[in-house]
């Protein structure tokens, strides 16, 4: 049986990828502040280094879900991408290598900003911000360091598994049931994915044995407004009222704040796998919440059920 070491299941993206594989395979997780419980996973020493969890776990793939992997919609992302991240992954890739295992980053689309849409792996349309430049750094390091990495970028929504902490498409759903009143971008663009459609796709991927760099997204283009609007309507919660756009005067110079819609044909060509439609992603997400899966993700019984209830 195929072994994985998910590394940073505090992201949206880590967990679900954690949870999903538990499901085929033997998986050990990671983080360096606590001991996420996880079902079916095996939850390794916060403390210990990355050469030895790796060892430890003795894993074929390592798959590194650091700060780049969290979604550039979620308002803390930017304060977490500082320089620290590149040596991180560089040193989880390199210990990766020197332990015999299989490394894939998964990474942002937030690296591109406009001005066309749909940018694929090669495209030089970059954004231009510091955060945007160091997730950039962060890729080149791991691919330096582990010259055969899977690298994936992404934007994933999806459900967390912190007990303690909820993620932005939770605060979303909270925030519209609360206040009815929300006020959401309409200018950038991105093509979201739910985790669990990423993690299947990101299964494929290992089990083909994919290297170099690769986009995984979903096959719908969105704002932050539309997709608020549609998460809404698939929960059953009032139309939203949104204070009116003002027109644009130039192109957006903040992070993510601009067209990072990703282009999906290597890996669609590579797999023979179609991207998902969001408004699929989100009936999936809905179902999630009341079938049992949330509860599976925190892992111990009446951790965080206050935050996830529906």
């Amino acid at each position: 049986m195929k072994k994985f070491l998910v590394v940073g299941v505090d992201t949206v993206v880590g967990a679900n990828l954690a949870l999903c594989l538990s499901e085929k395979y033997q998986v050990a997780t990671w983080h360096p502040t606590d001991k996420f419980d996880i079902a079916g996973c095996d939850a390794l020493d916060p403390d210990a280094e990355p050469a030895s969890v790796i060892e430890q776990s003795q894993a074929d793939w390592v798959l590194y879900c650091g700060p780049e992997s969290r979604s550039a919609w979620e308002e803390s992302t930017a304060d977490r991408i500082n320089e620290s991240i590149v040596a991180e992954a560089a040193e989880w890739a390199s210990a990766s290598k020197e332990h015999d295992a299989r490394f894939a980053m998964v990474s942002s689309d937030a690296v591109f900003s406009g001005p066309w849409m749909f940018h694929d792996e090669d495209s030089i349309g970059e954004c231009q911000t510091l955060q945007a430049m160091t997730i950039r750094a962060s890729e080149q390091a791991v691919l330096e360091h582990a010259q055969d990495a899977l690298l994936i970028r992404s934007n994933v929504f999806g459900w967390s598994a912190d007990p303690e902490e909820t993620c932005w498409v939770e605060n979303l759903i909270q925030t519209v049931r609360t206040h009815r009143v929300v006020e959401q971008d309409a200018t950038r663009h991105a093509t979201p994915i739910l985790a669990t459609d990423f993690a299947a796709i990101v299964e494929r991927a290992c089990a083909e044995n994919l290297s170099g760099v690769f986009h995984i997204a979903g096959a719908e283009r969105v704002s932050p407004l539309k997709f608020a609007q549609r998460l809404a309507d698939q929960f059953g919660l009032p139309w939203l009222s949104v204070r009116k756009e003002t027109t644009l005067m130039a192109p957006p110079r903040e992070f993510a704040a601009g067209e990072t819609s990703l282009q999906t044909k290597r890996i669609r060509k590579a797999l023979c796998v179609a991207m998902p439609l969001l408004s699929e992603g989100l009936i999936r997400l809905r179902e999630q919440q009341e079938n049992g899966y949330c509860e599976r993700l925190i892992g111990s019984p009446g951790k965080g059920q206050i935050a996830k209830a529906a």
